[in-house]
């Protein structure tokens, strides 16, 4: 007797398969679309070129002249990318002419050199670049005036860096001449984040021996850049750090400056968690700021400069810069645009952020207590909804705060990686009503998992995918991701990359009756279609059995699927069975529809 097999759609593991029976349980690169499960779109690399580090937020806009941009902030850079290029856009923290030879060789077998610099404040991985320098030994101008990135911090007045092309050198040898410029980038952050209190957190520790930092304040930062368009002009800022403005009219051979030195700024923040452009009536609103003449970071203040003008910090009566402090909570955790509002996430809540004019310029309302969020970019708006990963939950914001009920809720949170939560990256994929959060899970420290949920068809599903951001909709019409260095056109093409997609989908048990029977299977007719440009496409359809529910499931019966394939004679016996579909064909897609069974009791076993 022919049975159809029409699961219901979304995938569920937050119970056993068995209680699950007549739903799907597993998937990887398989979504749903009007209840059917269908393959993911591919991804290719949207440039040739590289960048460097770990890009942990993106931001695109057009300057007036028509050029299209793209800011990214990695642990290690900011760069703009125009035209398939990056272009180094990293701020300058010091500039200095270095004592006499400077560069003294390390061995005769590297091109390691100590570089010399009283109070150089430099981190782990910073970068320098050195100009006036002579040759000496086997060293020339050419391999001495670049960039350089520390390889070791030897102490605090010395380095190590290592020159390439060096064939032979002496060791102990002192060098580079009396006028070497040595200008130092921003101090770069780590790759892994440090949740702690007191001296040692930080990259030199954190106030005096002995001493505690703020409870649940994270202080071995990772580097999470914040960024948005003023204008046509690029506003970026390093949470726990500066903020930093890049003029786009004078091109991309410039690099971004601090706001404070902005000629005619006043009073501008220099330590936050970071920005958002309040784009209506243009103020540019600084979160976790330090007050007005003070240097101390203020974890719960909210400050806005002047509107229209990115130098004007004073509040008077003259301008409309102005600042408020949170009342609950201990740090801003993230914020985002929403319907003509900022919402404001604290460690304990959640707060409204809206223009009112003049006196106060804007006006703020605790809207939810007990709700948080996870991380600074695990939060995304989509048709003036906005959605977000909490601590333990899925939530929503519409104008009132809802939990989303979620069928995979356990297997997410059981799994994440917590001391890694501020690299959850929340995106959207609005073509196919879609939000993705990319999370570290077990022993990963990067995101290598995702879950995403599709609003309109109130279905959840998983899988595999290393993206550290995300951006929808960008410049070439598809959405865009990092990882390692690349950046990925995502939903384009069948294939990853230059691999095939590896996709599949696994149901939850089946059984006939109360489970006491066993059951026969003898003939399957797929349904299912084949995109792509692949003109042998295949999958394979895997019937999985077990007797018990606590047994693994063994392979019963396999066999490749294509367009013109009408049924299947099988043989198969069991109590339960499920129903796996995958293919590792390269330039193919896939849709599900109804697959039918040939299926009968068959007594029992004894």
């Amino acid at each position: 007797m022919l049975q159809s097999l029409k699961l219901r759609p979304g995938i569920t593991k937050d119970i056993t398969d068995l209680s699950n029976s007549g739903g799907w349980y597993d998937s990887d690169k398989v979504r749903f679309r009007m209840g059917y499960p269908e393959t993911i779109g591919g991804w290719q690399a949207y440039t040739s070129n590289e960048f460097l580090g770990e890009c942990r937020a993106l931001h695109q806009w057009t300057a007036l002249d028509g050029t299209s941009y793209t800011a990214y902030g990695t642990n290690l850079k900011l760069y703009v990318e125009t035209g398939g290029d990056y272009y180094d856009i990293t701020p300058i923290r010091r500039t200095v002419t270095l004592g006499a030879n400077p560069f003294t060789t390390q061995s005769t077998s590297n091109g390691k050199l100590t570089v010399t610099d009283a109070s150089n404040g430099v981190v782990l991985h910073d970068f320098v670049t050195f100009s006036g320098a002579t040759a000496f030994d086997n060293y020339t101008t050419g391999m001495l005036n670049a960039e350089f990135q520390v390889i070791e911090v030897l102490t605090s007045g010395t380095y190590t860096i290592e020159v390439t092309g060096v064939t032979s050198a002496s060791a102990g040898v002192s060098g580079g001449g009396a006028a070497v410029e040595a200008e130092y980038q921003i101090n770069t952050g780590p790759d892994t984040q440090v949740f702690g209190t007191g001296w040692g957190t930080g990259t030199w520790g954190r106030g005096t021996w002995g001493s505690a930092s703020s409870s649940g304040v994270s202080t071995g930062q990772i580097r999470i850049w914040s960024l948005d368009n003023f204008g046509e002009d690029l506003v970026a800022a390093v949470r726990g750090g500066n903020i930093y403005w890049w003029d786009a009219s004078v091109g991309t051979g410039t690099r971004a400056i601090a706001l404070e030195d902005i000629p005619g700024s006043n009073q501008a923040p220099t330590i936050c968690y970071g920005i958002q452009v309040s784009d209506v009536d243009r103020h540019l609103v600084v979160f976790g700021a330090n007050e007005n003449g003070e240097t101390t970071q203020d974890y719960l203040l909210v400050r806005w400069c002047s509107a229209e003008d990115l130098t004007e910090w004073e509040a008077n009566t003259t301008t409309t810069a102005g600042s408020q402090r949170l009342s609950s909570g201990s740090q801003i955790i993230g914020w985002t645009r929403a319907r003509q509002e900022i919402l404001i996430w604290t460690d304990v809540g959640l707060n409204t952020m809206a223009f009112t004019g003049p006196p106060y310029t804007f006006g703020f309302n605790l809207m939810a207590e007990g709700v948080s969020i996870m991380g600074p970019n695990s939060m995304a708006e989509d048709k003036n909804t906005v959605f977000w990963m909490d601590l333990n939950s899925f939530r929503i914001y519409d104008g009132s705060v809802n939990t989303i009920p979620c069928p995979v809720q356990a297997y997410v949170f059981d799994n994440l990686n917590f001391d890694q939560r501020y690299k959850v990256f929340c995106g959207t994929n609005s073509r196919f009503n879609e939000v993705w959060w990319f999370y570290p899970a077990g022993a990963s420290n990067e995101n290598n998992l995702y879950v995403a949920f599709n609003y309109v068809d109130n279905t959840w599903f998983i899988g595999q995918l290393e993206r550290t951001a995300w951006w929808d909709m960008s410049f070439n019409g598809y959405p865009i991701a990092t990882s390692d260095g690349t950046t990925w056109t995502q939903e384009y093409g069948t294939n990853a990359g230059t691999s095939a997609l590896e996709p599949y989908i696994e149901g939850s048990d089946l059984q006939i009756g109360d489970g006491e029977q066993f059951s026969f299977i003898t003939r399957i007719i797929p349904d299912i279609t084949f995109t792509g440009e692949n003109q042998t496409p295949l999958a394979n359809y895997l019937i999985l059995r077990r007797n018990f529910p606590g047994q693994d499931f063994t392979t019963g019966y396999t066999s490749s699927v294509s367009n013109d394939t009408e049924q299947k004679f099988v043989r198969v016996r069991g109590r339960q069975f499920a129903l796996r579909v995958e293919s590792s064909e390269p330039n193919q897609a896939w849709r599900l529809g109804v697959t039918r069974f040939d299926m009968q009791p068959d007594g029992r076993k004894t």
